[in-house]
């Protein structure tokens, strides 16, 4: 493969709405005939979102872990010929993004040769907490990869409301055998809603969006398992899965699903029972918070 050079194809200005657009490509070598295969790029998005969740080294630097992104059918369908504006881009796809950055990559044969190489030149954009849904498409051995986070669903709902429809869409994805990264999972049965885990949700989702940050232990070392005693839960089992930045629990559910370590909780034959729910600071970096416990009583 030729060495790769950069190039930058544009920088838009603010959108009216607070929309920050970026947009690069990164190109190398000679395009190669193929098929695009969905396969592959789930396999492309299992990768990122299992290098998101664990810390690791970027730049020289030690990165916080950030939370799953979600796959979404507009970004991997848009279509961005020479000269078209991101912006435009978006647009004509249908999608609304509070702001988004798009790359492509020629050259890779597969999706772990193109992870390597997007962990080498695109570290902090992998990274980006910012980020909670992302589209990929290929071609031949072209990939492009769009990356963003969504204005807020204008029929979100309260908190409980949006918990209650966690709940359905994860009984429904608990209902169908399915592959979680390289585990595979029979269909298990429904989980019950609890409030008093529902109660442990909503607390972490609030100090995470009040004091903006993204991660399991509370800011007082606290853990899923304390949060959830402390909401008056009596567990022998407990589990957690967080998010940041996704519009509706559609797509906080997509990116839990996309996120082999995220998936195999909702599968979990061993869990329950369950509670969920969000919370929102316009002032943070991801503006919405997500918290699903789990959970399984004596």
């Amino acid at each position: 493969m030729a060495i790769p050079w950069l190039v930058v194809l544009h920088a838009a200005p603010d959108h009216p709405s607070g929309m920050r657009l970026r947009g690069c490509a990164l190109l190398a070598g000679a395009l190669m005939a193929g098929a695009v295969s969905a396969q592959n790029n789930g396999e492309l998005l299992n990768l990122i979102n299992s290098y998101r969740s664990s810390a690791q080294t970027c730049a020289g630097r030690q990165a916080v872990p950030a939370g799953p992104l979600a796959p979404d059918a507009a970004l991997a369908r848009m279509l961005m010929p020479p000269g078209v504006k991101l912006h435009d881009a978006l647009k004509d796809a249908g999608y609304q993004a509070a702001s988004a950055q798009a790359i492509t990559v020629s050259g890779p044969a597969n999706p772990a040769a193109a992870m390597r190489f997007i962990r080498q030149r695109y570290c902090r954009l992998v990274l980006n907490p910012g980020y909670s849904e992302i589209g990929i498409s290929r071609e031949a051995d072209t990939w492009r990869i769009v990356f963003a986070r969504p204005l807020l669903s204008a029929g979100l709902g309260g908190w409980a409301e949006a918990g209650k429809q966690i709940l359905k869409d994860t009984n429904e994805a608990r209902a169908a055998a399915r592959n979680c990264g390289n585990q595979k999972f029979q269909a298990v049965p429904p989980l019950e809603w609890n409030g008093k885990l529902s109660t442990a949700a909503l607390a972490h989702s609030r100090e995470m969006a009040g004091r903006n940050y993204f991660s399991h232990a509370g800011k007082g070392g606290g853990q899923v398992s304390d949060r959830a005693t402390e909401a008056g839960y009596n567990w022998r089992r407990i589990g957690e899965n967080i998010a940041a930045g996704q519009s509706s629990p559609k797509q906080v559910v997509s990116a839990w699903l996309a996120s082999p370590g995220h998936c195999a909780n909702i599968m979990n034959p061993e869990f329950t029972e369950m509670g969920a729910a969000y919370a929102v600071n316009p002032e943070s970096d991801t503006t919405i918070y997500w918290t699903q416990v789990f959970g399984t009583s004596p």
